[in-house]
């Protein structure tokens, strides 16, 4: 090992070490605010009464509500007893594991520093960090859709039916965010050039979205993913995500489409799953007819942190004095 390779091992190590330092007082932070919590937000209590329903082999109360959280709460309830204290410190535990999971993906694939730039930008955003300490969907749907990106790009044998799994769970924590699943699950099998592995993905996500919809369909008679005015849709799709992207993203949300822009970023095919992923989400919510809230950007996040800290790689590393030279006529 010459004097390079140590050097950036050394690197790599300080990184992680300020990654899991700066992770502890995050998680200290994070369920500070958790504590302070007096009352479930009201969706939140959606959730809650549906889990008792599904305890007590009740109609569910409101049978829109995807029933995976419902379901670990009920699972919880059913050896602690009732009680949503327990529920509200549980929850923000998958947020926090999706972060890890997500570093450590990153970290394989684009190093250290580029991993804790993308993860820090991600949990730092107000949006992530308020909506997943709440009772909800975004916190778990998020983990089940960062374990498909990392089973999704993992070379185990088993990949493609882990990432089949992941996509059933992420469809079962919060329908709509299946569809980013499945954009990752796209554009990795048009990166592989392997049509077949969609069949192998889908292979493993089919019994458990089946499992989904018979078991609401079974419980109330009938199934509804979504209340009828989220179903309708429009073109053009509307701007309040790019109009209100200060307040969603921060200033850093300029860089994202600088990232576009260099030729370095479109010569790394893995970053192909990225930027699918941002558009086809920012598409879908925006295309809505009317329902348009900052919290629905949570799961997509990630794509946007990954784009603006590419960016600022590429400018890095861009050779400006290239560009100063033919100004100049040499």
């Amino acid at each position: 090992m010459n004097m390079k390779s140590i050097s950036r091992t050394i690197i790599k190590s300080k990184i992680d070490f300020i990654f899991i330092i700066s992770y502890v007082i995050y998680s200290i932070l994070f369920y500070a605010y958790v504590s302070m919590m007096e009352v479930p937000e009201y969706d939140s209590a959606d959730y809650l009464v549906n889990a008792r329903a599904w305890v007590t082999n009740e109609r569910l109360y409101s049978d829109i509500r995807p029933p995976m959280i419902s379901w670990i709460i009920a699972g919880v309830w059913s050896l602690t007893g009732e009680n949503w204290i327990i529920i509200k410190y549980l929850m923000p535990v998958f947020t926090l594991a999706a972060g890890l999971v997500l570093y450590k993906h990153l970290k394989e694939y684009k190093g250290s520093m580029f991993a804790f730039g993308v993860t820090a930008l991600t949990f730092l955003n107000p949006n992530v960090f308020f909506w997943s300490t709440q009772i909800l969907t975004e916190g778990l749907s998020l983990f089940f859709l960062i374990m498909t990106l990392y089973f999704c790009k993992s070379k185990n044998k088993n990949s493609a039916l882990l990432t089949g799994i992941m996509l059933g769970l992420t469809f079962a924590s919060r329908y709509p965010i299946a569809l980013q699943a499945i954009t990752i699950v796209i554009v990795e099998a048009i990166i592989r050039k392997n049509p077949k592995y969609l069949l192998r993905v889908f292979t493993g996500a089919a019994p458990i979205i089946l499992i989904v919809l018979l078991a609401v369909y079974m419980k109330n008679g009938s199934f509804s993913g979504a209340i009828s005015q989220d179903t309708i849709f429009i073109f053009p799709p509307s701007s309040f995500y790019l109009s209100n992207w200060q307040e969603i993203w921060g200033f850093g949300f300029l860089l994202a489409p600088l990232a576009l822009m260099f030729r370095r970023t479109w010569m790394d095919k893995y970053n192909y799953t990225f930027i699918a992923w941002f558009i086809i989400a920012l598409l879908f919510w925006s295309s809505n007819s009317y329902n348009y809230q900052p919290r629905f950007m949570v799961q997509f996040s990630p794509a946007v942190s990954f784009l603006v800290i590419l960016a600022i790689e590429n400018i890095s590393r861009f050779n400006f004095s290239l560009i100063t030279n033919k100004i100049k006529g040499r």
